[in-house]
């Protein structure tokens, strides 16, 4: 895999990759200097070949996702022997300069990413993605931001991990849960408020959403409000932000894992309904035309 693949693709942006500083150009090793051979060290700019990173945005003008690419020769900057600085220009594929919407809009997203490495000369270095960021024009989002009201929540979850803010990032998965959790129970009517209209603690609520909704998966029903107390443990400010960071995806999984179950029997409930509606408009159950 090369890096620019790691770079597009947010569950793989660590692990293994091609070698993309090119030996027959640059060295870490002064000895090894020659009139071909650049020598490189902490604070030098060299050309590297990672591929062309391709990453997701969306269009408010375009009311749609659109690919954003890199050019195909990056630069990058060199920290050390371990990590790298990467600033560079994406551009939309889908822009036109003869469509008028085009023309209303800026085409291109400025990213920086920082990339560290057990050894960035090596022939296939480990990698990690230890921050992005992206500056974005006021008609360009996030796609996650506007895939659903949870993938909302959830971005401003991921936009805080990606500036390295692991207790902020933690604060807002558990908004998310507490979120879906009282939307759903009001929603199907489960009393979540006491005789003063005051919301019921958590741990209560849960246990009756859960009980009437089945919110949790059932692969970890048992441990949803253990979920919450890790969640709020780190929130309150338990763990350092190393910490934080590092149990953010694990985390954030089964965060998504509980959405995704809501998500699915939402949709299970549109589609009975559109069945039954089916159903009653055909005359064969109850309610529909008798047939003769």
């Amino acid at each position: 895999m090369r890096l620019s693949s790691r770079l597009s693709d947010r569950d793989k942006n660590h692990g293994e990759v091609e070698s993309f500083i090119d030996p027959d150009r640059y060295t870490s090793q002064k000895e090894e200097e020659t009139d071909e051979i650049v020598y490189v060290s902490s604070g030098d700019f060299i050309e590297i070949q990672i591929g062309t990173i391709n990453l997701p945005f969306y269009s408010t003008i375009c009311e749609d996702t659109n690919s954003f690419i890199s050019p195909k020769k990056l630069h990058c900057l060199i920290i050390n022997e371990k990590m790298i600085s990467i600033d560079c220009q994406l551009k939309c594929t889908d822009f036109d300069k003869e469509n008028s919407k085009c023309r209303k809009c800026n085409p291109y997203i400025q990213a920086w990413f920082l990339i560290e490495a057990d050894d960035i000369f090596a022939n296939t270095p480990n990698v990690n993605l230890v921050k992005q960021n992206f500056k974005l024009s006021e008609n360009v989002k996030l796609a996650i931001e506007i895939e659903d009201k949870y993938s909302e929540w959830l971005a401003k979850a991921e936009i805080a991990h990606k500036e390295r803010l692991g207790a902020g990032a933690i604060i807002y998965l558990r908004s998310v849960f507490e979120k879906i959790t009282h939307e759903v129970g009001l929603n199907a009517g489960v009393k979540i408020r006491d005789k003063n209209e005051k919301i019921l603690n958590f741990r209560e609520v849960l246990q009756r959403v859960d009980s009437e909704c089945s919110i949790i998966p059932s692969i970890y029903a048992e441990n949803g409000y253990d979920l919450f107390i890790k969640l709020s443990e780190i929130a309150h400010g338990n763990s350092d932000e190393m910490t934080a960071l590092k149990e953010y995806e694990p985390l954030r999984r089964l965060v998504i894992g509980i959405i995704e179950n809501v998500r699915r029997k939402n949709e299970e409930i549109k589609n009975n309904a559109e069945i039954q509606k089916a159903l009653l408009d055909a005359g064969l159950a109850v309610g529909g035309e008798e047939n003769e």
